[in-house]
């Protein structure tokens, strides 16, 4: 009795590790699936980053609730991201803030590590001047840097949507 026992556990414990190892190697096929779709979309400069969290200069960081977002499309940044801060000169009566549509200058992708990127470019319209810079890590994972001429830094977090 206690032999048929011992070869049962011994069984099942050889199952549980041939399921582990599996789980091992289809994450580890995953996190390169991943990776290659962050390269490939960089690569075109053609991605979507959904934004979860704002993080203001001074203040306390806010889990976002919309489905905010920043696109880059080539040569074209669709910028749909709350603001929440002081600005110091704006039009009088409406502010567009980080919502609007503009053309990208100066885009310069750096590769800091094996698995984080850095894009940095500038952006115009018609109420401020912004200098973006992104960290994109090899999981999707995004921190995206805005800084305007007129307005207080804020940061966000979110993720590259495939």
């Amino acid at each position: 009795m206690k032999r048929i026992v011992f070869v049962s556990l011994a069984f099942i414990a050889v199952l549980l590790s041939a399921c582990g190892t599996s789980n091992k190697m289809a994450k580890a096929e995953r996190e390169a699936q991943v990776a290659q779709q962050v390269i490939e979309a960089l690569e075109a400069t053609h991605y979507t980053i959904a934004v979860d969290w704002m993080k203001p200069l001074g203040g306390m960081p806010r889990h976002v609730s919309s489905n905010y977002e920043l696109k880059i499309n080539g040569d074209e940044v669709d910028s749909y991201l709350p603001y929440v801060g002081e600005a110091y000169r704006l039009p009088y009566g409406t502010s567009k803030g980080l919502n609007f549509k503009g053309k990208i200058k100066n885009y310069k992708v750096t590769q800091t590590t094996n698995n984080r990127f850095v894009i940095e470019f500038d952006v115009n319209n018609d109420e401020d001047i912004y200098h973006y810079r992104i960290d994109i890590f090899t999981n999707g994972k995004a921190i995206i840097d805005v800084i305007g001429q007129d307005r207080d830094a804020i940061s966000f977090d979110g993720e590259m949507v495939f």
